[in-house]
């Protein structure tokens, strides 16, 4: 695929995703606009601006996120490594590759990343606990907490467990990770199929491994199905208190009040002191269905853009379900993986083989 790789930075769209980012002489919108553009829904109705790719030793890009700093971080599944670039898009933007000093667990096949409002981060992998193909799996793996401060991330490695702030080991096979509040990350569990709170309390410091205190609720409703490889991903719609996730291999995009729900009966938890539990009566319900592996999932406003994993398409949908507009985006099946909106209200989305992309409508 060719790419016209833009380095003129066009007009940013509003931050509703559906309004006008035009005005008339009156100051008054006279045309509507979309993060995805409002032409025939082919690649060519927008513009594509590369941001890095495989000519900067990016090979497996799975997801993407924005720190409250407006830095792009970016998972690369291949060597464990994580992505930070300051200034992104822009002409002087400086490209970090960064590994942290226990990766082979804490960053093992990194599939999803999602950011804080303030100097935080959480990651989850589609892993059962290889040791990069190094041991046998034995399930031990779950969300990660992390610092977005780069004196910290990938540098501080106390006792040799690296820089992360904890983690919660009741999860494999994760592909999907939204923060709600404070330490509290919802996760899509492909291990056991479920949508899965973790609450890690309080952090217990770089490096250490304290982990006494989380609390793990797996809801029994609904269900979701993970795809190999694919990306699951989770988005929460704070003002709401609604949690919306991609069930991949059901082909739906859900809801979930994630304040509704009752504990269920104690299950047995990996991590000493920690309690875990099913968590049953959670209100939800399907926002869209008949969808192609959907995986990749962003919210801006009252929109909601699903990116399908086996066709390469997104869609604009209302919060009624309702398909607003497409974009073909041109990857083809198997390479849409991230997709987020930054600092500038664009949408920003991963090609597995050829990098990140901002999209200009």
């Amino acid at each position: 695929m060719t790419r016209l790789l833009l380095l003129l930075v066009l007009p940013a769209c509003t931050s509703t995703g559906t309004e006008s980012a035009d005005t008339d002489e009156n100051g008054n919108p006279d045309a509507e606009t979309s993060p995805i553009g409002t032409g025939d829904g082919s690649p060519e109705s927008v513009e594509w601006t590369f941001i890095v790719g495989p000519d900067d030793k990016l090979t497996d890009p799975r997801d993407l996120g924005f720190d409250a700093e407006g830095n792009l971080w970016v998972a690369n599944r291949t060597d464990d490594r994580t992505f930070v670039i300051t200034d992104p898009g822009e002409d002087g933007q400086d490209i970090e590759r960064l590994k942290d000093g226990y990766a082979e667990h804490f960053m093992e096949e990194t599939a999803a990343l999602s950011f804080d409002d303030d100097v935080q981060f959480g990651s989850c992998g589609e892993s059962d606990n290889t040791y990069n193909d190094a041991a046998q799996g034995n399930g031990y793996m779950g969300p990660v907490l992390w610092s977005t401060d780069l004196n910290i991330f990938g540098e501080e490695n106390p006792a040799g467990l690296g820089s992360h702030l904890d983690m919660s080991h009741e999860s494999p096979f994760c592909v999907g990770i939204a923060w709600e509040a404070d330490n509290a990350y919802w996760v899509f569990d492909g291990e056991h199929d479920a949508l899965v709170r973790h609450d890690f309390a309080a952090d217990h410091g770089v490096g250490m491994d304290v982990h006494d205190d989380h609390v793990v609720n797996q809801l029994s409703e609904p269900k979701v199905e993970r795809v190999e490889n694919a990306p699951g991903h989770l988005v929460i719609d704070e003002p709401n208190r609604r949690l919306y996730a991609a069930d991949t291999g059901g082909g739906r995009v859900l809801w979930l009040d994630i304040d509704s729900g009752e504990a269920g009966r104690k299950l047995r938890a990996v991590d000493a002191g920690a309690v875990r539990q099913m968590w049953d009566g959670a209100d939800w319900g399907v926002v869209a269905e008949d969808f192609d592996q959907p995986g990749a999932l962003a919210m801006q406003g009252e929109s909601l853009f699903v990116g399908e994993w086996a066709t390469g398409m997104i869609y604009e949908l209302d919060l009624e379900g309702n398909i607003v507009r497409e974009l073909d985006t041109d990857f083809g099946s198997e390479r849409l993986y991230g997709i987020e909106f930054g600092p500038d209200g664009k949408l920003w989305v991963i090609d597995n083989e050829e990098g990140v992309f901002r999209i200009d409508p």
